[in-house]
């Protein structure tokens, strides 16, 4: 059966046809080499001891089935998010399912010195500079698209470009393989993306803060992974309410990524706040 993240597959092999006719791989990839070091990710939102679990918010217009926001008032959207206390901001780049583009992470990046993680559907080297050259400090890598050696193979690709690789997994099957490459951050997405229909209307806000609690009791190469020093664990999606991270913090969870409830929050400041009340 197809899923979500094949249609989304093929829709990016046509995005990047188009855009390397535009802007050539080495045009990019020279741009890249003569910036400056990204603002560090990882090491701003790794855990101290008895602090609080540092919370990443997300600019995303919308989502499958739903509209985030009518307008999207990035000035008003980001600095609310910098007063709401949040470490970290992703930027969903995608255009035809969230409403994102290059231009919106160009744009957060002139307005924030927080560090961006590029928030997008990536199968090519080429996505990698992209974000690089928009102002990213990382980039997220989906172990569904790709074998073990691919993964390695993007995630040293992805450091040599001067970004952090973000593996996410959102099922279990994904986690042997992105363990295996031993990532300086592993995000565990809530909800089982990778098993979502072709149409996903129906089906996408599916999913539980119940599952990284799972996992983590389940597995025990996931227990040794995060016991080696500096090792960044982020949980992402279904997280609504203080409750969902008082349950991540019964875990070394280090950061949370606050997408659609960050979004649509009618007080953004006041809602990322009541999340950081657990130092």
């Amino acid at each position: 059966m197809r899923t979500f993240l094949d249609r989304l597959h093929d829709l990016k092999q046509k995005e990047i046809t188009k855009r390397i006719n535009e802007v050539p791989e080495k045009q990019l990839r020279a741009k890249a080499e003569i910036l400056e070091s990204a603002p560090e990710f990882r090491t701003c939102l790794l855990r101290e001891k008895n602090k609080a679990i540092s919370l990443i918010a997300e600019v995303k217009s919308r989502a499958p089935g739903r509209n985030n926001v009518e307008s999207l008032e990035l000035d008003d959207v980001v600095s609310d998010y910098e007063t709401g206390g949040a470490k970290a901001i992703s930027v969903l780049t995608d255009e035809t399912w969230f409403g994102g583009s290059l231009e919106t992470l160009e744009k957060v990046s002139s307005m924030t010195a927080l560090p961006l993680l590029h928030k997008e559907f990536i199968i090519s080297p080429y996505q990698l500079l992209e974000g690089r050259t928009r102002g990213a400090s990382a980039a997220l890598i989906l172990a569904y698209y790709f074998q073990e050696k691919e993964l390695h193979q993007i995630v040293e690709e992805t450091k040599r470009i001067g970004l952090e690789a973000v593996v996410e997994c959102s099922l279990v099957n994904e986690l042997p393989r992105a363990l295996a490459v031993n990532p300086d951050i592993l995000m565990i997405n809530n909800r089982a993306i990778a098993a979502i229909p072709e149409d996903p209307a129906e089906k996408y806000d599916q999913g539980s803060i119940a599952v990284i609690s799972s996992w983590w009791e389940s597995f025990s190469d996931l227990r040794s992974w995060k016991k080696q020093r500096g090792k960044l664990l982020i949980s992402a999606s279904c997280i609504h309410s203080i409750q969902d991270i008082i349950s991540l913090s019964a875990i070394p969870c280090d950061a949370a990524l606050i997408g659609n409830a960050a979004m649509t929050a009618e007080d953004r400041i006041q809602f990322l706040q009541s999340l950081n009340k657990t130092a």
